[in-house]
């Protein structure tokens, strides 16, 4: 491929050309540039050969290679005592299936109730009517009452008179 020859290249009109060549670069703003194309790392890079290798030993890994084989499978069978408690099992179900009714004699329930005797009627009912006084008592009728506080400890005088006479 050959570059254009200058003839073949687009005409750039006068005005325009005019402006490119009295254009002041120093009226310009300044501005930070911002690279934004962000290399991978070192990491990265390994990472991503890794990964590409691994693919490739998938795909070309040959199938021929690989031997058939069968799976084993073990029969777990139960011990001597899960059969044992399980025939006790059985038999006791099988029982009680084939329990016969009829072996069973009548019986007739009674039910006896307790009542109280006159004595404990009488005592319920004193109970009873104390509740109800003491629920009824018109607390209108107390009066009110002044207490008297009696001081058992012996006054400053009394003290400094057994003083005296203990010496």
């Amino acid at each position: 491929m050959s570059s254009p020859k200058k003839e073949e290249l687009p005409k750039v009109s006068p005005a325009i050309k005019d402006e490119l060549v009295h254009f002041d670069s120093t009226k310009m703003k300044p501005t930070k540039t911002e690279e934004k194309l962000i290399l991978p790392t070192k990491e990265d890079v390994e990472l991503e050969k890794v990964h590409n290798s691994l693919l490739q030993d998938v795909e070309g890994f040959e199938r021929s290679l690989l031997s058939p084989t069968l799976p084993h499978e073990k029969i777990h069978l139960p011990s001597a005592e899960d059969v044992k408690q399980e025939k006790i099992h059985q038999s006791l179900v099988t029982g009680v299936e084939q329990f016969d009714k009829t072996s069973l004699h009548h019986a007739e329930t009674t039910e006896k109730s307790v009542l109280p005797n006159s004595q404990e009627i009488e005592k319920e009912k004193g109970q009873q009517q104390l509740l109800e006084g003491i629920k009824s008592y018109d607390t209108a009728q107390l009066k009110n009452a002044t207490t008297n506080l009696k001081n058992p400890l012996p006054t400053k005088d009394e003290i400094e008179q057994e003083k005296k006479s203990c010496k």
